[in-house]
């Protein structure tokens, strides 16, 4: 099964402090919801893990990921990835481009994923809005956290938001590996959307 998933957040920073972070894998990856990063290889790669809830299955993928492209005069990078489940049900394969974009005082962060599915992964994820909705709630927490840590790390900063530091109290429960993104609250709120829309275009 493949298929191209479009997501992208706001982070509160300029693109170089954000392609500062985002190019550093050690600090960046912590920030992903359910990501746990391993050990580099000698070709420049990481080994890490991740998991994801889709239904009644809980998936927990091992695998490797690095950049095979950066372009910081354009703010272009290119990202590898590739996994199995750890139980043999399957894998993941993917091509991930991300954009910086900046904005008055923001910057978007545009991400194009090119992923292939296999084996019960692939039978569990065919909604296709489905794996969109849950790509976007995971770059949406990676967003968050990835905001808050530049936030942090910049000595600019006087003060903090309390927002923030809510953020970044919960930001090792965020990456926790034992956290999967729940399917069912998804499809709700997925449901919700369509019937507000539906009535919408009634009226």
């Amino acid at each position: 099964m493949a298929l191209i998933i479009k997501t992208s957040f706001l982070a509160d920073a300029s693109r170089e402090q954000v392609w500062n972070l985002i190019t550093d894998i050690e600090k960046s990856a912590p920030c992903f919801p359910g990501a746990v990063l391993g050990e580099k290889l000698p070709d420049g790669f990481y080994q890490g893990g991740f998991n994801v809830k889709l239904g009644p299955m809980t998936f927990n993928f091992s695998g490797k990921f690095g950049f095979t492209e950066q372009d910081q005069a354009n703010y272009h990078a290119q990202i590898s990835a590739s996994g199995t489940d750890t139980k043999g049900r399957g894998g993941a394969q993917g091509l991930i481009k991300v954009q910086l974009v900046e904005m008055k005082q923001q910057t978007e962060v545009q991400i194009v994923s090119d992923v292939t599915l296999s084996g019960s992964v692939a039978q569990y994820g065919r909604g296709v809005g489905m794996i969109q909705a849950i790509s976007q709630q995971l770059i949406n927490e990676f967003g968050k956290n990835l905001s808050a840590m530049i936030l942090v790390d910049n000595p600019l900063s006087s003060s903090i938001p309390s927002t923030i530091e809510s953020s970044m109290d919960q930001l090792s429960y965020s990456s926790s590996p034992q956290r999967s993104i729940k399917v069912h609250e998804l499809l709700w709120q997925t449901f919700l959307t369509w019937v507000k829309g539906l009535f919408s275009t009634k009226s």
